[in-house]
């Protein structure tokens, strides 16, 4: 016989991991601050304290972009070999899943808003050694490219 449980539910997280690149942003309304920990992606008041939980990853955060207008926030995770890293974008205001894209394989090094937030880059780790455009209207990749030459070593920063 199968027990059923209820799932925990987050109620806070205390730390920080330094080793996210731009891991810790400031939201342009000033009063928030976005950071990842473990898979998770924060958005925390910094007056009230009060955090918000954008959970969607299946393994660890390793960067993350808002938008110019702070509509969105986009967050990449590595992943396994022979696995698909995930990248989801989020609507800031609703706190929910807006887009998720599934492309680059194992890692996703960098992402990065254009100013018009009409679009995100975003950059595979090693393994992958590829750059993708996406429409955020569209929720679909527009364009790719190889980002370095076998020979140019290996990319780290759109």
């Amino acid at each position: 016989e199968e027990v059923a449980f209820d799932r925990l539910k987050l109620a806070g997280v205390i730390g920080f991991n330094g080793k996210v690149q731009n891991g810790f942003l400031v939201h342009p309304d000033g009063e928030h601050v976005i950071f990842c920990l473990g898979s998770n992606v924060i958005v925390e008041n910094i007056i009230t304290k009060r955090q918000f939980f954008l959970q969607g990853h299946t393994n660890n955060v390793v960067c993350i972009d808002i938008d110019k207008s702070g509509s969105f926030i986009a967050s990449g995770q590595v992943t396994y070999m022979g696995y698909k890293a995930t990248i989801i974008v989020w609507s800031y205001e609703n706190k929910e899943k807006y887009a998720e894209f599934v492309l680059h394989k194992v890692k996703i090094q960098a992402l990065g808003f254009s100013a018009n937030s009409s679009y995100l880059a975003s950059l595979g780790g090693q393994d992958d050694g590829s750059v993708v455009i996406w429409s955020i209207p569209k929720r679909e990749a527009i364009c790719g490219s190889p980002a370095q030459p076998q020979s140019a070593g290996v990319t780290l920063v759109l």
